[in-house]
């Protein structure tokens, strides 16, 4: 699978997550324990301490706490067989909290890591932002960055370094060389990194009479941007809706639940036990929206994004169209570490109205419809007419 970088000052995101509104505070984790645990987990202790005396008594080489840290953290995390749960570096956790704000810093750009056919790195661009100064620069999707500051991807040292380059304090300019998917051609660019309001919503006209919806994941501003776009949708003359939830990460359970609320009639959205077998139950209110909808999904749909396709389906509001989403009924909680990273731990599941969990299950399509190897490879720039999932949406939600 290839690296998604998001280019901005919060490169790091976390994928699937239906966070919790506040993070907990631990005292530590494995050595920063006070008290030495007794069982099972003794003999953890006992091993992690006995390398370290090897360690401290036969290593020639140098190496850094910190570091050292990082790495016992990320391997306690996935020791725990839970794909969901991880630890995020000190670095991470700090881009990570920058994420969640409102407003961002950077260019505006999401890029991935493509082989050129003589087998080196190239960055390719897969999402401008809206309103981003990338956009603004004329910078489209699926363009390729040749050079970054005057030095090629090679001369950078390879991918990670070159997009590291890209990052920068609001203010600062980047140079890019770039090669336009449209056209063919190269241009050098200057684009100043600037702070811009963050979009996850994107709504247009298909036709007369069908409004599209794209919900790029889930957070403090989707409900308020979603609703803001089905009321233009609506005022453009949409009769019918498609929500596009294809890539979709997930987000936040809030941001779900005030997403989901305008559209249900009155009754439950979603439930969530915790260890302790505690239960938990958001409902919606009577008021709905009385217009056919479809949920197109994929299988890199996650959490949030198949909890409102599970929703409107169970409720019969929607179909939902396109493939087998992947089955993440767990939610994540931040817990903040004294060295100032962050344990994010699977502390609920979750269920849809109806009672069912979709852990392994994911959400099944009513309209079954894929992509070819080679649109998906395009999907940014794929043209209405190209896009099999798209066009399967709209005959669903026009019969």
């Amino acid at each position: 699978m290839r690296k998604i970088v998001k280019l901005s000052l919060p490169r790091v995101l976390l994928v699937g997550v239906i966070a919790a509104a506040v993070c907990s505070t631990v005292t530590g984790l494995l050595v920063y324990h006070a008290v030495r645990p007794s069982g099972e987990l003794a003999e953890v202790y006992d091993a992690l301490n006995e390398a370290q005396r090897i360690v401290d008594s036969e290593f020639v080489g140098e190496y850094e706490t910190d570091e050292l840290r990082n790495y016992v953290l990320t391997g306690y995390a996935s020791g725990l067989g839970d794909r969901w749960t991880s630890y995020m570096t000190p670095e991470y956790y700090a881009d990570y909290l920058k994420s969640k704000a409102d407003s961002t810093v950077g260019i505006g750009v999401t890029v991935r890591e493509s082989e050129k056919e003589d087998g080196s790195s190239a960055v390719r661009i897969i999402k401008v932002a809206h309103r981003s100064p990338a956009e603004k620069a004329g910078i489209e999707p699926y363009d390729e960055i040749i050079a970054v500051g005057g030095k090629t991807i090679a001369e950078w040292g390879g991918y990670e370094k070159a997009i590291d380059a890209m990052l920068g304090e609001k203010g600062e300019q980047v140079t890019l060389r770039l090669r336009s998917y449209r056209t063919g051609e190269q241009e050098t660019l200057t684009v100043t990194r600037q702070e811009y309001e963050q979009i996850h919503v994107d709504a247009r006209m298909l036709d007369d009479s069908i409004g599209y919806i794209a919900i790029e994941t889930f957070t403090d501003q989707t409900d308020e941007q979603l609703e803001q776009a089905i009321g233009d949708m609506q005022k453009k003359g949409a009769e019918r809706l498609i929500f596009d939830l294809r890539n979709n990460p997930g987000g936040q359970l809030e941001a779900l639940i005030q997403s989901l609320d305008p559209l249900l009639p009155k009754g439950n959205i979603i439930s969530l036990k915790d260890k302790k077998g505690g239960t938990k139950v958001y409902s919606s209110d009577a008021k709905e929206l009385d217009l056919p909808m479809a949920v197109l999904v994929n299988a890199d749909s996650y959490s949030a994004a198949e909890f409102f396709a599970a929703a409107l389906q169970e409720y019969g509001k929607a179909k939902i169209v396109g493939e087998k989403t992947v089955g993440k009924g767990y939610s994540q909680q931040g817990f903040p570490l004294k060295n100032g990273g962050c344990l994010n731990l699977s502390t609920h599941c979750y269920y849809t109205p109806k009672g069912e969990s979709l852990i392994g299950k994911g959400v099944t399509p009513d309209v079954s419809a894929s992509l070819s190897k080679e649109k998906i490879e395009r999907f940014e720039v794929l043209e209405d007419a190209e896009d099999d999932q798209l066009q399967a949406a709209i005959r669903a939600v026009s019969t």
